[in-house]
């Protein structure tokens, strides 16, 4: 057996192991415990993990491991996860990491999008620079000239929806 207890008293994430074989009972927690916790710990581990188990609790040796600093992501998501204001919103699958896992998964597709459309439009303005170029070097008539001048500011407009570092087109354009 292998899991985590929340104090929230305390704001204390502990992970207790029994071990069948050594009959022990071993404990991490994320942070130092006072010798009150440790107390208060140990009761809530005899009467709460044990009393339903068909295990002698006195012959049981309880072990402090110490700080298992894992436990401290445990608690972050612990403490990220809003409980649920109705029984609606449950989870099919009951996991209460469920709405963190999958905001995190929305969270790295809206990156990828966002970089994906700034390296787009990053190289439509390259692209649309070179052919600005090219026309202002053939003569070409003014219209021609705003054309493009005005596709590159919509372009310009455009990445910067998508882009951290803004641009403005008077830095790209020359008088």
């Amino acid at each position: 057996m292998k899991e985590l207890f929340y104090f929230s008293k305390s704001d204390l994430m502990i992970q207790v192991q029994y071990s069948n074989q050594a009959n022990t009972i071993r404990y991490a927690s994320h942070r130092n415990v006072s010798d009150d916790e440790r107390q208060l710990i140990e009761k809530y581990i005899h009467t709460n993990i044990l009393a339903g188990k068909e295990i002698e609790q006195d012959s049981v040796a309880m072990d402090y491991l110490g700080i298992d600093y894992k436990l401290i992501g445990s608690l972050n998501q612990f403490h990220a996860v809003r409980p649920l204001k109705d029984k609606e919103n449950k989870t099919a699958s009951g996991n209460p990491f469920e709405h963190l896992m999958n905001k995190d998964i929305d969270k790295s597709v809206q990156n990828l999008i966002d970089t994906s459309m700034e390296s787009y439009y990053f190289e439509k303005i390259g692209t649309t620079i070179i052919e600005l170029r090219k026309v202002v070097e053939a003569d070409a008539k003014a219209p021609e000239i705003k054309r493009i001048q005005a596709d590159l500011r919509d372009l310009i407009e455009a990445y910067n929806q998508y882009a951290t570092r803004k641009v403005d087109a008077k830095d790209l354009l020359p008088n």
